[in-house]
């Protein structure tokens, strides 16, 4: 299976991406994803996440609700996904920024020797509020995000965050790829050992769990030390967390989430909102007109944003009828100058 690319989507702002896709910011409210061009065939397999995530937004435009907790995708194509943006992007360099760290390599960071500053308690309750409410929405779709972590939660204009990159999202029940730990625990015991279990609510909560610590204590579980992946497995299989003292609220919801007390999301959100309520500040949400931005994606569809097949693709009926005539006008046109030639030549 092949993807389609656009060149033009080079000359606008690269503003993120990952293993498997860039994301490139086209107008002040908009971004386009679109997968990595140097994939190789093996990653190009029907598997891919970025068709995952095609998957995930199909199944979410169908809802009757909306939540403005969760990116909104305007419109969807084969090879391209046209999302909300978020001015403020990821949470993840505001705590890294925060870091003194040994001198990385290979693009990695160096083993953590402090954190310099904390994030303010009430922005992190109204971000694991959101998240959380995020996650139940998610739940009641009947899916699992399976890849949370700070690189996928956003911030819009007013400090809301927003969850992104449904690209590992799969249906409850699936097997648990591509998460390791500090955000997952491996099975120790039973049918399943040797793997991270089935996606549920155990394995979403874990990840929140490391989330919520990461946003507390400004780093990631033991990331003063340097652990082989057979030690982290050790440690968080057997439940050899890190200690928990900075905020007694917080703390007993990481501790909640590390030990699985919450048997679905929807009661993990409920729990998180009823012990953060007297910390966090109120939200104002930015309001976003989807039918408004659907029409302003199709538009620079037709303006030849992804090339000039789709752009035709997305021209009125009358045009696409007359381009066709006029095609066609040309391909009679060359044949009969074509026959004129052979008739001169004899």
């Amino acid at each position: 299976m092949g993807f389609h690319y656009a060149d033009a989507l080079e000359e606008h702002s690269w503003v993120g991406g990952g293993l498997d896709a860039y994301i490139y910011h086209v107008t002040p409210t908009i971004v386009v994803k679109t997968v990595r061009r140097d994939r190789t065939p093996e990653e190009k397999a029907a598997g891919h996440p970025f068709l995952k995530e095609i998957a995930f937004y199909k199944r979410l435009n169908e809802c009757q609700d909306r939540c403005p907790n969760i990116i909104e995708c305007f419109l969807m194509l084969p090879d391209y996904l046209f999302l909300s943006y978020c001015t403020h992007k990821a949470i993840a360099p505001r705590f890294y920024e925060r870091q003194e760290r040994e001198t990385g390599t290979n693009g990695f960071h160096g083993r953590l020797i402090r954190v310099k500053e904390y994030e303010d308690p009430a922005l992190i309750a109204r971000w694991i509020q959101q998240l959380t409410s995020a996650l139940e929405y998610v739940e009641k779709m009947g899916f699992c995000h399976n890849d949370l972590h700070a690189s996928n939660c956003l911030l819009d204009r007013n400090f809301n965050l927003k969850l992104a990159d449904f690209g590992r999202a799969t249906t409850i029940g699936q097997p648990l790829e591509g998460t390791l730990p500090p955000r997952a625990k491996p099975i120790l015991a039973g049918p399943l050992k040797g793997t991270y279990g089935l996606c549920s609510a155990r394995t979403e909560q874990f990840a929140v769990g490391t989330l919520l610590y990461f946003m507390v204590y400004g780093h990631e579980p033991y990331d003063d030390v340097i652990l082989s992946a057979a030690e982290w497995d050790r440690r968080f299989g057997e439940m050899d967390f890190p200690e928990l003292n900075r905020n007694e609220v917080f703390d007993g919801l990481i501790s909640a989430c590390w030990h699985n007390v919450y048997p679905t999301m929807a009661l993990l959100a409920y729990d998180f909102k009823r012990k953060t309520k007297d910390m966090i500040w109120n939200a104002e949400y930015v309001f976003i007109d989807s039918d408004e931005e659907t029409k302003t994606c199709e538009a620079l569809v037709r303006r030849g944003l992804l090339g000039p097949e789709l752009a035709l693709r997305f021209q009125p009926a009358w045009r696409r009828y007359l381009h066709a005539i006029v095609k066609r006008s040309m391909s009679i046109w060359q044949c009969f100058l074509q026959r004129r030639f052979w008739t001169w030549s004899w």
